[in-house]
């Protein structure tokens, strides 16, 4: 039997509030959810709040919005199968590709079932779960960062 498709727009209306409300610094970089879906998410920030002192985009605010793009995703599943952990990022890695002088998005997939099943089952074993993400800065259609990650739940 398969689970029923998650109510893609009540959990993007829940997440706004967690990554905006919860998490100061994505009300600060004026973040909003641009798509959640069964492909992943898509988190937009405009230029103004991220800017740094060349009128580009900072990188910390590239960095922060594919860290929190990936940690989104982890985070509704705990939510999903009503798992309490403290969920951090342990490893990444960060690639700056090219500039962004304008409006920028972070776009993150989910992993595969595999991964996700055992995220889930270490979590409800009581153990701690990893999963490994690749988040994208994309800018005018272009892949302007890259960030390898690994995220981690530890049971509470």
């Amino acid at each position: 039997m398969t689970s029923p498709e998650p109510d893609f727009e009540a959990e993007a209306a829940w997440l706004s509030a967690v990554l905006t409300q919860e998490i100061p610094l994505g009300s600060a970089m004026a973040l909003s959810i641009a798509r959640l879906d069964a492909g992943g998410i898509t988190l937009a920030v405009p230029l103004e709040p991220n800017v740094n002192d060349k009128g580009s985009a900072f990188g910390g605010a590239m960095a922060s919005l594919m860290i929190l793009a990936g940690w989104s995703l982890p985070r509704l599943l705990l939510r999903r199968h009503g798992l309490a952990a403290d969920l951090v990022i342990g490893r990444c890695e960060l690639r700056f590709v090219c500039p962004v002088y304008g409006p920028f998005q972070a776009e993150c997939g989910w992993p595969e079932r595999g991964a996700i099943d055992e995220f889930v089952a270490n979590l409800q074993a009581g153990r701690r779960a990893r999963l490994a993400l690749t988040p994208e800065v994309l800018y005018q259609g272009d892949v302007a960062a890259t960030l390898e990650a690994r995220y981690a739940a530890l049971p509470r």
